[in-house]
């Protein structure tokens, strides 16, 4: 899918300024991979699960990502046990040649 092409015609066509991508680890990786995200919400709850086939955020196998993606807190609250933050994504600066 073109995921890049997608957000254009959504905005372009439909005038669609921000877009919410719920999904899971494969959506999210795709997304980061291409630079299409600006923001990361994350919720931090009291409940653990795992094993080695457990999804994590960016994928569900063993591969890292390309590249490390660096972000900033913009915002931290909890509600009862439960932790919501928002990170800003630091997207890197492409070289002109």
């Amino acid at each position: 899918m073109d995921l890049a092409g997608m957000l254009q015609t959504l905005r372009n066509k439909y005038k669609v300024r921000i877009v919410e991508c719920e999904g899971g680890p494969t959506l999210f990786r795709a997304l980061l991979e291409q630079d299409l995200i600006d923001r990361l919400n994350l919720t931090i709850a009291p409940y653990m699960f795992g094993g080695a086939k457990a999804p994590t955020l960016t994928s569900l196998g063993k591969d890292f990502l390309p590249a490390s993606v660096h972000c900033s807190l913009s915002d931290m609250r909890t509600i009862g046990d439960e932790c919501f933050l928002t990170y800003r994504i630091k997207h890197q600066r492409r070289r002109r040649n």
